[in-house]
């Protein structure tokens, strides 16, 4: 109960932060292509940041392990939604767009900033492992089947900075090197402002779309629903009663990242690739579904906390 309320301030926080955002492009303050410089910011240099400074503490079996039992309990995520996938998606009849809406959570730019102010900057560690596998299938799995084709090319990770980063502070923990003085102070500052800077800019994205028709398409809010309640209550039961909770004391509160990962909403990078590779309309769709899923994150994410917090 007490992370569920601690969530709920938090995410009432970055829901002000959006209101900014959304304020700033409806009142003309700002236009929507002055997101594309903010979100390039955060990417490359704010992002890589957090992520190094998530590593920046010092070596322990105690952090180590922890992150083992954050890779399992992301990995049993990941199967649970596969499964879940290949129930429901001949059922209800669900395109590529439709079920990698619903099977892949964002797990970069909305989580990031999130773990790191409920729950701390040190819990981002724990976070890294489920975004690093998460984006790994998303880069192939997630792409070959929006694309049509079967590819993956290994720049797709080497040139994914943030990824880069992960790997680079997983290294330096590991090694038990930290980043000296001002340098670590420098990265610590610039990965504070990461949050503030995402949710900014996905307000403006918000302010800038047709919200009559994002919350009018019947479909978008089918597919929202199974993203932000489907899933990840499937996900929190499977998690319970698997018996990972039993494998360290701590278990279960590391395991929160895995849960709140669950529940998070569309990934962008689902949307991006439609762009990309599928037609006008199924982009629009992508995009309506990110929105929507964004936009009512905000109050499904508590009620997916609580529901973890009482099984």
């Amino acid at each position: 109960m007490e992370l569920t309320l601690v969530l709920a301030q938090k995410i009432g926080g970055l829901a002000i932060i959006i209101a900014l955002g959304f304020l700033a492009v409806r009142l003309k303050i700002l236009k929507f292509d002055d997101a594309g410089p903010l979100n390039k910011f955060a990417l490359y240099f704010l992002t890589p940041c957090a992520m190094l400074d998530a590593y920046q503490y010092e070596f322990s079996m105690d952090k180590l392990a922890g992150m083992g039992i954050s890779l399992l309990a992301s990995l049993i995520v990941i199967v649970t939604f596969t499964i879940l996938t290949i129930l429901i998606k001949k059922p209800l009849k669900l395109n590529v767009v439709e079920y990698t809406s619903m099977a892949y959570p964002n797990a970069g730019n909305f989580m990031l900033p999130l773990v790191a102010s409920a729950l701390g900057g040190d819990w981002v560690i724990y976070l890294s492992p489920c975004f690093f596998v998460m984006n790994i299938l998303m880069f192939t799995h997630g792409e070959a089947v929006i694309s049509g084709e079967n590819r993956f090319h290994i720049s797709m990770i080497t040139k994914n900075v943030v990824m880069m980063a992960n790997i680079l502070g997983m290294v330096m923990f590991l090694l038990h090197w930290q980043l000296p003085g001002v340098l670590g102070s420098t990265v610590t500052a610039l990965g504070n402002m990461m949050g503030p800077t995402y949710m900014f800019t996905i307000g403006m994205i918000v302010g800038s779309a047709n919200l009559r028709e994002v919350f009018t398409n019947r479909r978008a809010w089918l597919i929202t629903m199974g993203r932000l309640i489907v899933y990840p209550l499937a996900a929190v039961v499977v998690l319970r009663f698997c018996g990972v909770f039993r494998i360290a004391p701590q278990a279960r509160e590391i395991i929160t990242v895995a849960a709140l990962t669950a529940a998070a909403p569309a990934a962008v990078m689902v949307t991006q690739f439609t762009q990309m590779y599928r037609t006008e309309p199924e982009a629009h769709f992508a995009s309506a579904v990110n929105i929507l899923s964004t936009i009512l994150c905000l109050l499904t994410m508590p009620l997916i906390s609580y529901v973890y917090s009482i099984l």
